[in-house]
């Protein structure tokens, strides 16, 4: 008679307490390998040498290597945009004048569409795939855009309490709009066409400046 073992039922490292440390090391570790080559070139014992961690303590914070996988493609999906919009909500609460306001979203988008913005948008394609045909990850993943959609509009939230935004706009819906527009870049980027990408980024500019600023002004007429 062969008896079977059964492995560790699997469960989100969000729902129980945990060693933030060893978390920590074995989702950086996921993330940094996952940013090299994708789900495709993970290997289990590359991420356990990385993070100097046992099976047994990703069996515990992830229930399997499946569940690993998971929280860090939601890493890997939300971080980046996290990051940019913490910064957005500190730099925005000494912005006082609708000029300065104007000018300073001008800014914040340029920095958003260059510099990292390629290479962040493709990893959360890759992140996104993730989710083809599991329904219950994906509504994860949903959960983390709209999260990252809620952080934007609190800090869009700033200057329109002051009127210096529009006071009929959802920022809720805006947020997830700018973030869709940024998103899809990915498609401009697919064919390397500086030029193209140019125009595309000055069109996306004046869409959201037009958006922001320009309905205010029509509702003071």
């Amino acid at each position: 008679m062969t008896i079977q073992k059964k492995m560790p039922p699997r469960r989100s490292g969000a729902g129980r307490k945990r060693d933030s440390s060893t978390y920590d090391a074995l989702l950086n570790a996921t993330v940094e390998q996952l940013n090299e080559g994708g789900e495709s070139e993970i290997r289990l014992e590359n991420i356990l040498a990385a993070a100097d961690c046992s099976p047994s303590s990703l069996y515990h914070h992830f229930g399997n290597l499946r569940g690993l996988l998971d929280e860090a493609q939601i890493v890997r999906f939300s971080k980046v945009l996290r990051q940019r919009t913490e910064a957005l909500n500190a730099a925005i609460q000494n912005v006082r004048t609708r000029d300065e306001l104007v000018s300073f979203c001008s800014d914040w988008i340029d920095q958003l569409l260059v510099g990292d913005g390629p290479i962040a948008r493709s990893r959360r394609v890759d992140a996104l795939g993730s989710t083809y045909m599991r329904l219950d990850f994906a509504k994860r993943m949903g959960e983390a855009q709209a999260e990252s959609c809620e952080q934007l509009a609190s800090a869009i939230r700033v200057p329109q309490l002051r009127g210096l935004i529009d006071e009929s706009l959802d920022l809720y819906s805006v947020a997830h709009w700018i973030q869709g527009l940024f998103f899809s870049r990915v498609l401009v980027e697919l064919g390397h066409d500086d030029k193209l990408g140019r125009a595309w980024n000055e069109l996306t500019k004046r869409a959201i400046l037009a958006t922001l600023f320009e309905s205010a002004d029509t509702t003071r007429r």
